[in-house]
């Protein structure tokens, strides 16, 4: 807390705590050592200068965040900085000028961006919080704020288009486009078509970069009517618009691209010591530097409703309290340039008290135009209080050299400024507001009394309660002294009792004629209490929060929480609630904390006036903006009408009555090493028993009396498939094993039961084939296959965490196990889902690659597999990766593409689709063909006729197809089609299906068994989870 007035040093004596045993008084000559020296700039002759009219206090008020150094800094233009602090915009000049916007952006975070002239100019402002993200518009930077959008989403970037606003959610690193004049949301066009992208920059209305997803930094000079690869040799960790060029940021240095699609690298450079930031404004040379605003309320007096004067460092200003800016100064106003001074009211007018650390203490009166007069001075340090009235109070005498009070028995010290001349008494100095002096002295218990001067010359000693003491009132006129009892109120009890036990506070003063008024502190609580000449102590509403109060004279403020403060301007008898913007403490806000007529400082605010704001509504949180609303389009469902043909297929197979056999002896355990002594032996691993299961229905190869079977395999997964090894028991199975495996093309109606060619097996013994088959071994092996879309090759992999075999299997041909350039046949990747497919006599896999944000094209040729490229997926993080693209090929033809899904459309529930083509030999990535969506209109497609070429997938719709099926009952779901796209059209080979449960033909309707289907219909392959029958229809459009 801070008194009303202040000198450089204060000097208490705390004594025991008994009554006042006696006053003595004594007058003395008017500026008996206080003589009055004039100034460098005082005019000759000036009597006690008297404004025109006192301005008290400054009223209204207005709020200003206390800027420092870089704090809030957006940007430097035109000998101004463009600042965002404490939801507040300013622009802050050179010379500490500062001016606000009258409106508050929400908490949060705060971001500003420019708007190009192409979107009419001006500013956008977006609010990102836990509650989503808001916009708004403002053609200046102090500009009225007109409300855009508001959505859940969060946002990291906003970033200014042809004609449009990309937003960039945090959450998943999307782009979100709206419109900059209304807020709608509209398309991301004109981008190129893609799942994610990364950085962008718009230079001008038609030049433009962005990182699309696989394709790299693509570069656009028509406004996006077409977009081509820059391809930069590395990946750009930024994209920005610099000097009007766009600009990719990379290790090292950046790539230009200019007007004609020139690029050019740049390397960085190492900035040297004697080069300067031209961005970063000079700091002001003076007294006062940039805190000038903060010095005047903190240390100055007002002379106008809009102006203060404020003396620091042999200077003496008149700032104006709107802009900040002084208006006026006189560099030689007083010469002691080392000290410090503080406002009061002195006589009818104001001063100064200044003092230096541990040198004197000097007061002066302002003399107008802008100068001050002397009117006292001392050697040393003194306290000095105000009584707010013109009247001041000094500690020690009005001479300088006699000797300072001590208690009994104290040492003699040398004299000093605040000297008593008897032992055991204070010596106080009161100056009168007509500028007569004279000395009161105060013996007994030193340290507890307050001594305040009257304007009518009287001088009133008011001693507070303490224990077993109300306290007593002592007013001296002349060489008379009246004692009367303080009065404390009874109620509130806690009041009371606070105003019993709590400190009575330095610098009490006349309120009004007959009216003392000060402060009680109790340990928390603050209390401004009012004492009348007659006793009658009246108190005001205890004040007590963790922040705590600042105090001064009749001023005060209690910061609060939650954006709330109070105020009073009547010593605490009253107070005000107002909005103070919340502020989080940071190591460099300024220490101090105080108030007086002009405002109050606080950490991180300057508060120029008291009272209702100067704007009705100033401070006033922005309007905000209308929620997003987007209405979703209903997605389109293919309904279809399937009816049974013929007989179900892959039947199960009749249960066998389990042999009974003997349970063989338990084996005794065979140990290596050194034996079964002391633990050192271990046993031996014995081969692993499996069931040598059936698959779809279909018996396991036959055993011979002394062969050993070994299968797995993922017999319930979309793809199904299940390995069989076998051999002579202990035998060489490189030469007498035999291999094969089973796989199901889940679209074939008629069984789709396929088999490789047996042949060895990869592995020499049954221990191997165990191990390689993930049989038997920790940790344990997981399998799983992808089908080519033409249903007679599958490629198997067998895993162990994040390690793959892989096996590639072709109906009729032997099973090759897939090794590297190096002969290792272990250690591969998972392929991604749908990331498999074989085209001509070659396998390709599409891999997760070595970071999070990459994705790996592999090619198999003869067994043999071999990186191809890498693709970038521009992603915030790996949990934010956008759908993985699959790999599809031609359906006649050597064309092979990565298949993505784009953002959807506002409104749209999915994207559409587009297959970049890739050349199989180097992954060059083509332009994209647009596929349409696959929810395929709500329309089945025609059957594929002989010969019908395009991109053939095996996919899932959008939105599952409704099928009736007439002459049964059953409930189908995975459905999936196999489907040959190409712009513009579709057609469909097969539809796949799994029955939950089995389905139950009607008694009366006869399937046609032995007729084929109408060739206008789809054939449909319904398969049986539970019992593996497979039920064959016919589908057509309903």
């Amino acid at each position: 807390m801070r008194g009303f007035s202040r000198a450089s040093s204060c000097i208490l004596a705390l004594l025991a705590l008994a009554p006042l045993t006696s006053l003595s008084v004594t007058g003395c000559k008017s500026g008996a050592s206080g003589r009055v020296v004039q100034g460098a700039s005082a005019p000759a002759t000036n009597p006690a200068a008297v404004p025109e009219k006192l301005v008290p206090m400054v009223s209204p008020s207005r709020l200003l965040p206390d800027v420092r150094g870089d704090r809030g800094f957006v940007a430097y233009e035109a000998g101004a900085r463009r600042v965002l602090v404490d939801r507040m915009r300013l622009i802050v000049y050179e010379d500490g000028t500062t001016e606000r916007a009258n409106e508050l952006l929400p908490l949060g975070h705060v971001n500003a961006v420019v708007l190009p002239s192409r979107l009419g100019g001006g500013f956008v402002f977006h609010a990102t919080s836990g509650g989503g993200t808001q916009l708004w518009r403002a053609s200046s930077w102090l500009g009225k704020l007109r409300p855009l959008v508001q959505f859940s989403s969060t946002t990291s970037d906003v970033v200014p288009g042809f004609d449009r606003l990309y937003l960039r959610l945090s959450s998943n690193g999307k782009l979100v486009a709206v419109d900059a004049e209304s807020g709608e949301v509209r398309s991301l066009a004109p981008l190129p078509p893609a799942a994610a992208y990364g950085g962008l920059a718009f230079a001008d209305g038609f030049t433009g970069v962005v990182d699309a997803d696989l394709r790299g930094v693509l570069a656009t000079f028509d406004a996006g009517a077409t977009w081509r690869p820059l391809q930069l040799p590395e990946r750009p960790a930024a994209i920005s618009v610099v000097g009007g060029e766009p600009t990719m940021f990379v290790a090292g240095g950046k790539y230009v691209l200019d007007a004609r699609g020139n690029l050019t690298f740049r390397a960085n450079q190492v900035a040297t010591d004697d080069e300067g930031d031209p961005s970063t404004p000079g700091v002001p040379k003076g007294p006062f530097g940039k805190k000038v605003l903060r010095a005047a309320v903190e240390d100055g007096f007002p002379d106008t409703p809009r102006t203060a004067v404020v003396a620091r460092a042999g200077a003496l200003a008149r700032v104006s309290l709107d802009t900040a800016a002084i208006v006026d100064l006189n560099l030689a106003a007083f010469p002691e340039r080392e000290a410090n001074c503080h406002a009061v009211r002195l006589g009818a007018s104001y001063g100064f008290v200044c003092g230096e650390r541990e040198g004197p203490t000097n007061i002066y009166a302002f003399a107008p135009p802008l100068a001050m007069q002397k009117v006292l001075s001392f050697k040393g340090p003194r306290f000095v209080s105000a009584n707010g009235a013109g009247a001041l109070v000094v500690r020690g005498a009005c001479e300088d050299g006699e000797g300072e009070a001590r208690g009994p028995g104290a040492k003699a010290r040398a004299p000093s400024a605040s000297a008593a001349s008897d032992a055991g008494t204070r010596v106080y100095c009161v100056r009168a507001a007509s500028g007569a002096t004279r000395e009161v002295r105060v013996k007994g218990d030193l340290g507890v009394e307050r001594v305040v001067a009257l304007s009518d010359e009287r001088v009133a000693i008011l001693v507070p309660p303490r224990a077993g003491s109300t306290g007593q009132l002592t007013i001296l006129r002349g060489a008379e002294m009246t004692n009367v009892p303080l009065v404390l109120p009874q109620k509130p009890r806690s009041v009371a009792r606070e105003l019993q036990r709590g400190m009575w506070l330095e610098g009490f003063e006349e309120r009004e004629p007959g009216v003392l008024g000060g402060w009680v502190e109790a340990g928390g609580p603050v209390i401004g209490v009012r004492v009348k000449l007659d006793g009658t102590v009246t108190a005001g509403e205890a004040r007590d929060n963790e922040n705590g109060v600042v105090i001064s004279g009749r001023f005060a403020l209690s910061p609060g929480e939650g954006g709330r403060a109070a105020e009073s301007i009547d010593g605490g008898m009253t107070w005000k609630v107002f909005d103070l913007p919340e502020h989080d403490a940071e190591p460099g806000d300024a220490a101090t904390r105080a108030c007086g007529p002009v405002g109050c400082v606080l950490a991180g605010w300057v508060r120029v006036g008291w009272g209702k704001p100067a704007i009705s509504g100033d401070l006033g949180a922005a309007e905000a903006p209308p929620s997003l609303y987007v209405p979703m389009k209903t997605t389109p469902t293919v309904r279809l009408s399937c009816a049974p043909v013929g007989k179900p297929v892959t039947e199960p197979l009749p249960d066998k009555p389990a042999k009974k056999e003997a349970a063989p002896a338990p084996a005794p355990p065979r140990f290596g090493g050194f034996g079964g002594f002391g633990g050192f032996g271990r046993p031996q691993p014995q081969p692993q028993k499996t069931p040598w299961s059936t698959f779809r229905n279909l018996l396991a190869p036959a055993l011979e009396k002394d062969e050993v079977g070994i299968d797995n395999g993922a017999p319930y997964d979309l793809v199904s498939l299940r390995a069989y090894a076998w051999g002579k028991k202990g035998s060489d199975w490189s030469r007498t094993g035999h291999f094969l495996m089973r796989f199901d093309d889940r679209f074939d109606p008629a069984g789709g039961v396929r088999s490789t060619a047996t042949s060895a097996p990869p592995w020499p013994d049954e221990s191997s084939t165990a191990e390689g088959m993930g049989v038997g071994s920790y940790p344990l092996a997981s399998w799983g296959s992808f089908l080519d879309p033409a249903g007679r090759h599958a490629l198997a992999h067998v895993c162990r965490g994040t390690s793959c075999s892989l096996l590639a299997a072709s109906e009729g041909q032997p099973v090759l196990l897939l090794r590297d350039a190096a002969g290792r046949t272990a250690g591969f990747a998972r392929p991604l889902p749908q990331g498999a497919v074989r085209l001509g006599e070659s396998w390709f896999l599409l891999v997760q690659g070595a970071a999070y944000d990459t994705v790996a094209l592999y090619r198999v040729d003869l067994g043999v597999l071999r990186l191809v490229t890498s693709f970038y997926r521009p992603s915030p993080s790996r949990y934010a990766m956008p759908e993985p693209p699959r790999l599809v090929r031609r359906a006649l033809g050597t064309g092979l593409g990565l298949l993505v899904t784009s953002i959807p459309e506002p409104g749209d529930r999915f994207g559409g689709m587009y297959v970049h083509p890739v050349d199989p030999e180097t992954g060059a990535v083509g332009e994209p063909i647009a596929l349409g969506k696959r929810d395929l209109g709500g329309v089945l497609p025609p059957r594929c006729a002989e010969g019908q070429d395009g991109w053939i997938m095996d996919t899932s719709l959008d939105a599952s197809p409704a099928v009736e099926i007439p002459g049964g009952r059953a409930a189908l779901d995975s459905i999936e089609m196999r489907l040959r796209i190409d712009p513009g059209a579709v057609c469909v080979e097969g539809i796949a299906a799994r029955l939950d449960g089995t389905f139950l033909p009607d008694k009366e309707t006869k399937p046609t068994a032995d007729k084929p289907p109408a060739t206008a219909t789809v054939p449909l392959a319904a398969t049986e989870r539970s019992t593996g029958r497979r039920w064959s229809f016919a589908c057509s459009r309903r």
